[in-house]
C-alpha cells in the first residue's frame, strides 16, 4: 500500500456498476486518508454525481455540499481514517457509452469520487460489475472475476504502483480480443467492431514501439500487461496500463503504415505522463510535449529522417497558431488559455519543438542520456520542469539556463 508522509488520500478502491441503457453509473468509493489532528474535514468535487451516503470509520455521518464540493467532517486524530462514499448519477463527461460497451476517458472524478490534482499519486483498485458477456480492462493487473447473481459478473483489478487519479480508468464491453507476447509482457488488443486478425494487423508494430520507448527511456514497460482498446470515433486517451483509441485515428494505418502516431503517443504516456506525472497542470508540457516529440523520434527511427522532418513541420504549423494569436507564452504558463486549441499549440507543439531545439543544442548522445537520467530518476514521482532541466544539465555537463528561459520559463 502506498504511503505518504503528509496528510491526504493514499489509496482508493472503487466499486462501480455502469448502466449501458441509462448511460448512468452507481458506485462506492473507499478512500484511505492519512489524517493530522489539525485537519477536521476533507472535500471532493461532485461533478454532478448524487451522494447516497457517507461513512467515516464505518459510521454514517452528516455531510455538507457547498459550491459543488462534498465536505466530509473528520475526527481530529493522527492516523488512518476510512472514508466510504456511495453515489449514483449520469456523468456529464468522463464516460462514453455505446450499445454494448462503456469506457472512461480522462475525467475520472466525473464517474468516481476522487481528488483531481495531478500531483497526488495513490494506490488504486476497482471492481467493475457488468453483464456476463462483457470483457473488461482497468488500471493495473487483473485479479479475479466472480458471479453477481445470474446475469452479472464482478471483475476485480488492482494497480500496484501509486498513480494520479486522472489516469485511472476502465473499459467494458462485448469486445473481440487478440494478444501477442513481448518477452515477459503481454500486449492485448480489444475491439468493438474489429475481429482478431484485424486487431493484430492494425497493432502489429506495437512491440517495436515498446522496444523503442524502453531504449530511449531506460525503463522497462511499466506493466506486464498493456492493452489497447479500439472503439468507434476519434478518441485517443492514455490510462495506467492501457489506452483507448478511436478507429478514425487507427484505421488509416491500413492504407498508410506511417499513420501510426496515435498508437505511439498513447503508449509513450505509459512513461511520460503516467510513470512520471506533472506535479501541477502548468507543468503539463512534461506529459504532452515530450510525448509528441517521442512520436517524431520514433518516426525517424522507423521511417527515416524525412518522416521526422514531416512530423516537425506539422508541429510547427500547430505552434504557429499561438504566434498568430499573439499568445506565445512560456511552457510553464500559469494563466488561463483562451481555448483548447491554443493550449495545445503551447503544451503539445511548443513543448515538442523545445525538445527538438534541446536535442540540437546538446547533441545526440548527451540529449538521450539526459532523457534516460530524467526518466529513471523520477519513476513514480510527480515532477516539475526544474527536475527535467537538472537531468539534461547533468548529461550535457553544462548549464542550460538560457535555452530553458527562452522556452520553458
Amino acid at each position: 500500500m502506498g504511503k505518504s508522509a503528509r496528510a491526504g488520500i493514499f489509496s482508493y478502491h472503487a466499486e462501480i456498476q455502469p448502466d449501458i441503457l441509462a448511460k448512468s453509473i452507481r458506485g462506492k468509493v473507499t478512500a484511505l486518508y492519512l489524517s493530522e489532528r489539525s485537519i477536521q474535514k476533507v472535500s471532493f468535487p461532485l461533478n454532478g454525481l448524487v451522494i447516497d451516503g457517507v461513512q467515516v470509520n464505518r459510521r454514517s455521518i452528516t455531510t455538507q455540499i457547498l459550491d459543488g464540493q462534498l465536505i466530509i467532517p473528520l475526527k481530529a486524530i493522527l492516523g488512518k481514517q476510512i472514508i466510504e462514499i456511495s453515489y449514483h448519477g449520469i456523468p456529464k463527461r468522463g464516460l462514453v457509452f455505446g450499445p454494448n460497451y462503456v469506457y472512461s476517458v480522462f475525467f475520472t472524478c466525473n464517474w468516481m469520487i476522487c481528488d483531481e490534482a495531478p500531483g497526488i499519486k495513490t494506490d488504486f483498485s476497482i471492481d467493475i460489475i457488468v453483464p456476463k458477456k462483457f470483457i473488461t480492462v482497468a488500471s493495473g493487473d487483473f485479479i479475479s472475476k466472480k458471479s453477481e447473481g445470474k446475469k452479472l459478473v464482478r471483475h476485480s483489478w488492482k494497480e500496484n504502483r501509486p498513480y494520479s487519479s486522472y489516469i485511472f480508468g476502465f473499459a467494458a464491453g462485448e469486445f473481440k480480443s487478440a494478444s501477442s507476447k513481448l518477452g515477459k509482457s503481454e500486449l492485448r488488443y480489444l475491439g468493438v467492431m474489429d475481429d482478431k486478425s484485424s486487431l493484430l494487423q492494425k497493432f502489429k508494430d506495437t512491440a517495436r514501439m515498446v522496444k523503442f520507448l524502453e531504449q530511449k527511456s531506460g525503463v522497462p514497460l511499466p506493466h506486464s500487461l498493456y492493452t489497447q482498446v479500439l472503439v468507434p470515433g476519434n478518441v485517443a486517451q492514455e490510462m495506467t496500463s492501457f489506452s483507448v483509441l478511436g478507429k478514425d485515428f487507427i484505421d488509416p494505418i491500413l492504407t498508410n503504415p506511417q499513420e501510426d502516431w496515435a498508437i505511439l503517443h498513447e503508449l509513450a504516456h505509459q512513461w511520460w505522463g503516467n510513470l512520471l506525472t506533472c506535479k501541477s497542470w502548468e507543468q503539463v508540457w512534461l506529459n504532452e510535449g515530450i510525448t509528441v516529440f517521442m512520436v517524431a523520434a520514433y518516426k525517424e527511427e522507423r521511417w527515416g529522417k524525412a518522416a521526422y522532418d514531416k512530423e516537425m513541420e506539422i508541429i510547427k504549423k500547430r505552434y504557429q497558431r499561438a504566434i498568430d494569436a499573439n499568445f506565445d507564452v512560456p511552457l510553464t504558463y500559469k494563466g488561463e488559455y483562451p481555448g483548447l486549441q491554443l493550449q495545445r499549440a503551447i503544451v503539445y507543439s511548443k513543448g515538442a519543438l523545445f525538445m527538438d531545439a534541446l536535442r540540437k543544442e546538446m547533441g545526440e548522445e548527451a540529449f538521450w542520456s539526459g532523457v534516460q537520467k530524467y526518466t529513471r530518476t523520477n519513476v513514480g514521482r510527480s515532477v516539475v520542469s526544474q527536475e527535467f532541466q537538472k537531468a539534461m544539465e547533468w548529461a550535457s555537463s553544462k548549464k542550460l539556463q538560457v535555452i530553458f528561459d527562452k522556452w520553458v520559463y
